[in-house]
């Protein structure tokens, strides 16, 4: 499944509902109140604190929606339309995010390793302490995103678009050390930290050369 310009706004979009019937509820309740005569969102799904553990919820409209300590990991949320959406402490280690939109999403200290953001749209994202260990971005673009401290260790960044109209992607604090960046390009800001266990952090002309070192000679680094 890839790229997708609709996205699911009804019972039948979903192809499996979570094992959790107060989940599956909050998704129902939600999904009956979105209008059918057009693409407005009127209240996103609150799905505070809720295991979508089983579910299936690839292509579906789920703008804004509230995921605050959810239980999403496994799940898999391909092409899904998550922009804005709440991510403050949700568990998402190795759900399958690839192609879906995360633009302006928000999440701080939430836990999102093994998962996968390939091909992901994640302009004017801000997140902060977030676990992305061995997650794959690859050929995700990043915009005019912030991920400061967030933990990149290992991560697949190959192909993956920073900064967007003459906007860097912020990377202050990052830890990237591992991370694969074969073809990244595109404008970044530190300084970002590069050290496997003990901080090591790098900007400039430094970060630039580190980048250049791993396949990604196209990655600027702005101050």
């Amino acid at each position: 499944m890839g790229r997708v310009t609709t996205y699911g706004r009804t019972s039948d979009d979903v192809l499996r509902w979570p094992d959790d019937p107060a989940a599956r509820q909050a998704l129902e309740t939600y999904l009956e109140a979105l209008p059918p005569d057009s693409q407005d969102v009127l209240s996103a799904l609150d799905a505070q604190g809720l295991d979508f553990t089983g579910a299936n919820l690839s292509g579906l409209e789920l703008l804004g929606a509230l995921l605050i300590e959810a239980t999403l990991n496994g799940v898999s949320l391909i092409g899904t339309d998550l922009g804005g959406a709440w991510l403050n402490g949700a568990a998402l280690r190795g759900a399958n995010l690839s192609y879906a939109n995360l633009r302006k999403a928000q999440g701080r200290q939430f836990d999102a390793q093994g998962a996968s953001f390939s091909g992901a749209v994640i302009d004017r994202a801000e997140f902060e302490e977030a676990d992305f260990r061995q997650a794959d971005f690859s050929k995700a673009r990043f915009g005019r995103s912030s991920l400061y401290g967030v933990d990149l260790r290992d991560a697949n960044l190959r192909e993956c678009a920073f900064g967007h109209d003459v906007r860097s992607t912020s990377l202050v604090n990052t830890r990237i050390a591992g991370c694969h960046v074969e073809g990244a390009a595109g404008t970044v800001s530190g300084p970002a930290d590069v050290g496997a266990q003990d901080s090591q952090l790098l900007d400039g002309a430094q970060l630039q050369q580190w980048f250049a070192e791993r396949g990604a000679p196209l990655v600027e680094v702005r101050q």
